[in-house]
């Protein structure tokens, strides 16, 4: 064999080294696919075919739908609640108190005054972290709100009908429980900003407003959003638990209605159905806004 046969030889290999693969059957599919997806997929449309097909599915569902509104409605507000309360007190705490640096009057009484402030939010944020939710459902129902009320009718002469048992205490409770925790998660978002970006818009003259609104907060919340949708997710599974507040969300009605009929089989397999389509379409809903920020964040 001369040279020639083997520089044919060699460049013949080179040709078929640097051809594309050629397509075929491959097994990737198997690994990348969303079977979770395709799995709720299944379940859910053999549901909706047990709600549309079955009498005593679609009459359990048509009894149930009065409390999806309820559920979507103390779990919205309570959720918004929360999130102001956990920026304003994740705001304190993340700037601890320090002696002031000018012995002045005025930057003493502010020292005193954000200590004070700083000291009062990291009290309440361990008080509620450390109480399960079903006891400050009860302890708002049935000992601040009737307390309250009979102060203000006593003080002001007025006669308030202010029931315990009410949608407007579980969304009190409910805030102020979730409250303290995204207080700590918006407050992890705030330190994980680099002191050197808080140091230049310091440079630049503006005030811990101005840093915190155009510097520290926008990127800070992109950081946050996982963690923040995850608890709007438990906020509307939580939500379940204002049934002992005999407020008609979808766990009170499927209590009452199982209680008459017996059927609990049914009855909690569409309680189930209904709370995992709300949360399935609420993590869509942050996966999407997550992506969106990450573009505009781009």
């Amino acid at each position: 064999m001369d040279s020639s046969d083997i520089s044919d030889q060699l460049s013949s290999k080179e040709n078929t080294l640097s051809r594309p693969p050629q397509r075929g059957f491959s097994l990737n599919f198997l690994y990348t696919a969303p079977w979770w997806l395709i799995g709720l997929i299944i379940i859910g449309i053999s549901v909706v075919f047990l709600l549309l097909d079955n009498e005593v599915y679609s009459r359990i569902f048509n009894q149930l739908k009065e409390g999806i509104g309820m559920t979507l409605a103390v779990s919205g507000i309570a959720y918004i609640s929360a999130i102001i309360i956990g920026l304003v007190v994740g705001l304190i705490r993340s700037n601890p108190p320090a002696p002031p640096h000018n012995p002045g009057v005025v930057a003493t009484l502010r020292a005193v005054f954000h200590t004070i402030i700083y000291n009062i939010a990291t009290f309440y944020v361990a008080v509620m972290r450390g109480l399960p939710i079903l006891i400050v459902l009860l302890i708002v129902a049935f000992v601040l709100v009737p307390a309250i009320r009979d102060a203000i009718n006593a003080t002001f002469g007025l006669a308030l009908d202010i029931k315990g048992s009410s949608p407007q205490s579980a969304i009190i409770a409910l805030a102020f429980t979730y409250g303290a925790f995204e207080s700590e998660v918006f407050r992890a978002g705030i330190q994980s900003i680099g002191k050197g970006q808080i140091e230049a818009a310091r440079s630049l003259g503006m005030n811990y407003r101005q840093t915190a609104q155009f510097v520290i907060l926008p990127q800070a919340i992109r950081r946050i959003l996982p963690p923040l949708g995850n608890d709007m997710i438990a906020m509307i599974k939580d939500s379940s638990l204002v049934q002992i507040l005999a407020v008609r969300d979808i766990t009170q009605i499927a209590k009452t209605s199982s209680g008459a009929s017996f059927r609990y089989l049914e009855t909690y397999l569409v309680v189930a159905f209904i709370y995992l389509t709300l949360t399935v379409i609420g993590s869509l809903i942050v996966r999407l806004i997550e992506r969106f920020t990450k573009i505009e964040a781009s």
